[in-house]
This record gives structure tokens, C-alpha cells and sequence, in this order.
């Protein structure tokens, strides 16, 4: 019998009728469950002193009770053999003794010193094996587990009452102290799977932060992922909210929403967050950065930059919503750009009283309390919109700007209002700094190639609680762990999974871009100046991607900001020049191959061929950009290196993040 059998029998032995009232019959009652072993040696006297009466000196009955005796002793340790051993003994050893009682009683008379002594002694035997035998908290415990804990090979750990949920099962458990621990607990994860038959990541252990030995076993015993969403037949979860409100990108397995915040706030002690994102080919990346940016772009009081190398394949439909957005080609512009942007922006915070970026920063100030003057009164200065950065595909521009290039940005863009997004396939240290990782607190994982690609996303306490992306690699698109401030702890080890974009979802993307190019917040004067100031026309005159105009009939073009002069606006590029003018006929226009130039004449072409690059809005130049030109200046490639050196003293040139890069200062930046 199990341990919840016998407690249940007791319990009706006890719970059962009684036809006596008062004290004796309570004591009766009491007493029924320790009366079998008496009336058996009760009835062991009686019957062996009638047998007395008739078989006393029987020679022959006393083989037969002989016998007996010894195949009743024999079928009492056959029939016990499923018990355990010491009930089996304790069984055996009582049959014989009763039985050879009998035996001698019935030829010889009854010895009643034997029969008194014995039968008080076996019976108090049987009596305190039934009074060690009821063990309630061993008895709840097997009840609670089912064998569960001796499976998988914790046999002495306790499990608490279940808290069950929709979808979810929350187990109590008390390891052994002294033996056992919360990290024994998580190397058995992938066996309490096993034992109920479910997959391994819809297990997971979480330790109590105030003990080695206690923690949560929790249990999602049905996979509300496995049907994918179309975001289309949802859309943004807050079209026209703020960026401070919750941003929804799918569905946790026990199907309450994957959701984080941009921002902090300190009522609710959360942090601002900046945003890593990995994950390998077909993982599903790509559609949780689009889950991402629709989100954003549908926020009233946030202006969006993004780089793509990839030339935005995946991003096309939401760019009329994108305040500047780059190619492989101006990846190191636009890095260039944020950092002096970033602490601008944390200057006008502070300035403006505000200890980190808040939704009241984003209007016109018309507090006193958060007032750049000195006066007490309101300055009234426009307010300033959250601000996101985001690189996609990073591992490419990171192979141009160095693996410390984001260093100073993470460590610095919370503080700025500015969240900094970083996406790539494997934020190993190889790609990216471990000082920008750490930075980075917010990760979305998606489904890697191993457990060291999970180790370069996931914090060690959340694999020990069971997450495992590499379980699921790219056969399950869109599933990941989300590991962000604002979110319950417990939660960080549950995979959820972001929503899936199909073709027909580009209708309904456009029209989120079209609404935040319309709606959306434009960058304030201090992110513009900034931006400006630290590479001039690439912002300036950065390309707008117009929306479709159905009443002109008009498809998407980009429109850039001319780059000539007003008073030349109106010249015709095919007209033929007018006739020289007397004085004229000698004026050189070609330099040749420049070697005839002099040393400042050298100078004047370099310092036309930075210009030029400004001009066209690339602002990150290094030697072998400039020796393209090398026939306008007829130098080597150490005299243009020499002279870039000078230009950077000249306060032309700035250094970037990386040896030999620099950028351009616009010229009119003091301006």
C-alpha cells in the first residue's frame, strides 16, 4: 500500500461510526484502528485451548499442525514478498510464533505465561509499526509529487501545494538541507521533463533569492506558441500612445503579452534601457525588429534613426516614418553622429532640472520647476522627443567602425533620452565589446546555434532557470527569450514569441509610417543641431522618403534638399556656357595629373576633395577614400596621410572611433 492508501484507510478507521457516546465511546473510537493485533491473540488462546480439548496427545494431528505451521509461515513471506523487507520479516516471524503456540496448545495444553507475554508483545509490535507508519508530511509529500523528486534522482526533496493557473503550474520545493541544492534543482530540469513527458523548455526552476535550498518549479504544460500570429490581424498594440507605455511584441508561452519599456521610470524603479538583439538566419529576427519598429514608429513623442547595410530590405514600407536612415554607406556617418547628439541632449536634460529623460521633457516647457533660467519663470523651450538608434545587421558596420565603436554610445545614450538598439546574429566578443554588451541591458534572444551563442545573450541565473534558445535553433521563427528592466524576473526564463509578418502585412506598415511622417514628433532644435553641427549636410540634407500621394497619382521618391546655391538654382545644367570674356581665354579648369602642382597648390586640391565629400554628405574619410583623387595632387599616400594629420590639428578633421578614420567637421559648423 502507498502512503496515501494507508493515510486514507486510517482516516476511515478513524472517521467511522461508533455506537458509544461519551468518553468511552470517543475512547473506542480512538482505539479501533490498534484492536486487530489483540483480537488476533485473543483468538489464538481461545481456539488453542479448545483444540486442547480435542487433539491433546494426538500423535498424529501433531504432525499435521506441525506442518502447518511451517506452510503458513512459508505463504506469509511468499505472500509479502511485493512489501517491504522489514514488513515482510516482521509478518513472518508473527505467524510462526502464533502459529507454533497452537501447535503446542492443542497437544500439550496451553502454556498462558507464553501466550499472555508473547501475545502483548506482538500485538504492541504491530501497534507501534501502525502509529510509525502514519508520517503526514511524508504522506503529503508523496501525494503531491507522485514519486516525482525520487525519479529524478532528488528523492528526499519536498514539493509544496501547486499554484495552477491557466497554463501554468507553480510548485513549491524544498531541496535537503545540508545535500541538495538550487543548483542541483537545475541540472535536473531536462529529467523532470522526462518524467512528465513534455518538452524541455516548458520547464524551469526559480531560486529563491533568500535561499540555497528553496525555489519554484513552474510548468507550462501546453505550447501556446505553436500557432503563429499575423501581426496584421492586430496591428500596434497602442497606435498614437507615448513611448513610456509598455511596448507589446507577442505572447508569452502561457499566452500573457511579451512586452518592454524604452524608458525609465522611477515610481515604478525601472531603468532606461538600451536593446540587444541576436540571433542566427532564419531565427526570426527580422520579424521581431519589425514587431520593434512599428511599435515605435506608432508612438506620438519618438524620432527614429536607423542603419541597415542591408539597404533596408526588410524596412522599406515603415521609411516614410524614419527620420534618417542610412546605408552601408553612411554607417560610420551616422555613428559619428550620435555621440556628440547623445550628450547634447543630456546637457538640455540637465540643464532643464531633469535627472534622466521623462514624457514631460517631450513637451514645451512651461514648468517652472523645469526651467533653463535663472529667474524662476518658464523658459518655454521646445521640448525634446525620445530618440532611437538603432543598427541593424551590426556585425557589418562593426567589422568598419571596431568593436569598441558603440563603447562610449551605450555607456552614455540612457542618460541622453536616447535608446540605443544593436542587432546581429551573434553578439560574440569577437563582434562586440564586452563593455558595449554590458550595456546593453535589455536582450532579446532568439534561436541560436549552441549554448555558447546563448551564454553571449542570456545571464547565467536565467540558462540555470532553464532557458535554452539553441533547443530550438531556427526551426521555431520568432520564438526568444526577453531579458529586459520592467519585467518580473521570473519571467526572463519563459520563451515567448513575437509576431509573424507576411506580405500582406505591407499595407498596414505603410500606413504606420504614413501616420508617424504625419503625427509622429519631429527632432527637436537641440538633436538637430547636434546632428548638424557633427556632420552637416549628411543630416541636414538627409534623404526624406515621401509617402504615396493617391489624389497626384505621385509614387514613393526619396526628396533630398538641393545642394546648390540659391542664386544658381535656376541654371540649366544643358545649356552651353556663354562665350569667354576678354582676359579669360587662360583660365585652367583641369590640373592634369597634378604633377606640376606645388606644395600649396597640393594643399588647395586635398582640402576641394574633403570639401567634396561634404558636399555629398559622406563625413568619414580615411586615406585610401582620398587616394582615389591622387592624380588631382600628385602626392604619395605618406603625404596625404601627413596632411590629413594637419587638416585634424587645423580643427577640419575630428578622430573617430577607429585609428585612421576621421570626420569631416562641417564648415560651417561654428556657424
Amino acid at each position: 500500500m502507498t502512503g496515501k492508501d494507508i493515510e486514507q484507510r486510517h482516516e476511515e478507521q478513524l472517521n467511522g461510526g461508533s455506537e458509544k457516546s461519551g468518553i468511552k465511546g470517543y475512547l473506542l473510537h480512538r482505539a479501533k484502528p490498534y484492536l486487530p493485533p489483540w483480537l488476533g491473540a485473543g483468538t489464538i488462546g481461545v481456539t488453542g485451548a479448545a483444540a486442547n480439548l480435542v487433539w491433546q496427545g494426538d500423535t498424529g494431528m501433531g504432525v499435521l499442525l506441525t506442518l502447518g505451521s511451517v506452510a503458513l509461515t512459508g505463504s506469509t513471506w511468499w505472500a509479502a514478498k511485493g512489501t517491504g523487507k522489514e514488513r515482510r520479516l516482521h509478518s513472518a516471524i508473527t505467524v510462526a510464533a502464533g502459529s507454533s503456540w497452537f501447535t503446542s496448545a492443542a497437544l500439550f495444553g496451553p502454556g498462558w505465561d507464553m501466550w499472555f507475554v508473547g501475545g502483548i508483545v506482538g500485538a504492541l509490535s504491530w501497534n507501534v509499526r501502525q502509529v510509525m507508519r502514519r508520517d503526514p508530511d511524508g504522506a503529503k509529500a508523496s501525494a503531491s509529487d507522485g514519486g516525482l523528486m525520487e525519479k529524478i534522482g532528488l528523492a528526499k526533496a519536498k514539493m509544496g501545494a501547486a499554484k495552477v493557473e491557466p497554463n501554468r503550474v507553480t510548485v513549491p520545493i524544498a531541496l535537503d538541507a545540508g545535500t541538495q541544492s538550487n543548483d542541483d534543482m537545475a541540472k535536473a530540469l531536462v529529467n523532470v521533463a522526462s518524467a512528465l513527458d513534455i518538452p524541455a523548455t516548458a520547464v524551469r526552476y526559480l531560486p529563491d533569492s533568500n535561499s540555497a535550498r528553496r525555489g519554484d518549479l513552474v510548468i507550462v504544460p501546453m505550447d501556446m506558441l505553436a500557432d503563429t500570429v499575423r501581426w496584421e490581424e492586430q496591428g500596434p498594440s497602442l497606435p498614437g500612445g507615448s513611448i513610456t507605455d509598455p511596448i507589446v511584441l507577442g505572447v508569452y508561452d502561457d499566452g500573457s503579452p511579451l512586452m518592454m519599456w524604452f524608458p525609465g521610470d522611477p515610481n515604478a524603479g525601472r531603468n532606461a534601457t538600451n536593446v540587444l538583439i541576436a540571433g542566427m538566419t532564419g531565427a526570426g529576427k527580422g520579424d521581431g525588429a519589425l514587431n520593434l519598429m512599428t511599435e515605435i514608429l506608432s508612438r506620438k513623442d519618438v524620432v527614429f534613426w536607423l542603419n541597415d547595410p542591408k539597404g533596408f530590405q526588410d524596412f522599406r514600407p515603415l521609411l516614410p516614418g524614419i527620420d534618417w536612415a542610412t546605408d552601408a554607406t553612411g554607417t560610420e556617418t551616422m555613428a559619428e553622429a550620435v555621440l556628440p547628439t547623445v550628450q547634447a541632449r543630456t546637457a538640455w536634460l540637465g540643464t532643464h532640472g531633469y535627472r534622466q529623460w521623462c514624457i514631460e521633457a517631450s513637451v514645451t516647457q512651461s514648468d517652472p520647476g523645469h526651467s533653463c533660467r535663472t529667474d524662476g519663470t518658464a523658459c518655454g523651450c521646445p521640448g525634446m522627443p525620445y530618440l532611437i538608434v538603432w543598427f541593424e545587421e551590426a556585425g557589418v558596420g562593426l567589422s568598419v567602425l571596431g568593436e569598441d565603436a558603440f563603447n562610449n554610445i551605450a555607456n552614455l545614450a540612457r542618460s541622453g533620452g536616447v535608446g540605443f538598439v544593436v542587432s546581429l546574429q551573434r553578439a560574440s566578443h569577437d563582434q562586440l565589446s564586452t563593455t558595449t554588451r554590458d550595456a546593453l541591458g535589455t536582450r532579446i534572444c532568439f534561436g541560436v546555434q549552441n549554448a555558447t551563442a546563448a551564454g553571449f545573450m542570456l545571464p547565467d541565473s536565467v540558462i540555470d532557470a532553464g532557458a535554452a534558445p539553441e533547443r530550438w535553433a531556427n526551426r521555431r521563427p520568432g520564438y526568444c527569450y526577453l531579458v529586459t528592466p520592467g519585467v518580473d524576473e521570473d519571467r526572463y526564463s519563459s520563451p515567448g514569441r513575437t509576431r509573424w509578418f507576411t506580405p500582406t502585412a505591407n499595407s498596414l506598415m505603410e500606413a504606420v509610417a504614413a501616420w508617424a511622417a504625419r503625427n509622429g514628433a519631429k527632432p527637436d532644435p537641440i538633436t538637430a543641431g547636434a546632428a548638424a553641427k557633427a556632420v552637416g549636410k549628411a543630416y541636414t540634407e538627409r534623404a526624406r522618403h515621401k509617402e504615396e500621394n493617391p489624389e497626384a497619382g505621385d509614387e514613393d521618391e526619396e526628396e533630398t534638399v538641393s545642394q546648390l546655391d540659391d542664386e544658381d538654382r535656376d541654371i540649366d545644367p544643358n545649356e552651353e556656357l556663354p562665350p569667354a570674356r576678354p582676359g579669360e581665354e587662360n583660365v585652367v579648369f583641369d590640373q592634369g595629373d597634378g604633377v606640376d602642382l606645388s606644395r600649396e597648390e597640393a594643399r588647395a586640391a586635398l582640402q576641394e576633395i574633403v570639401a567634396e565629400f561634404e558636399n555629398e554628405g559622406t563625413m568619414v574619410i580615411g586615406v585610401v577614400d582620398v587616394m582615389e583623387h591622387a592624380e588631382r595632387f600628385g602626392r604619395k599616400r605618406g603625404w596625404v596621410s601627413g596632411e590629413l594629420q594637419q587638416l585634424l590639428e587645423d580643427g577640419r578633421l575630428a578622430v573617430t572611433s577607429k585609428p585612421g578614420r576621421y570626420r569631416i567637421v562641417p564648415a560651417m559648423a561654428d556657424a
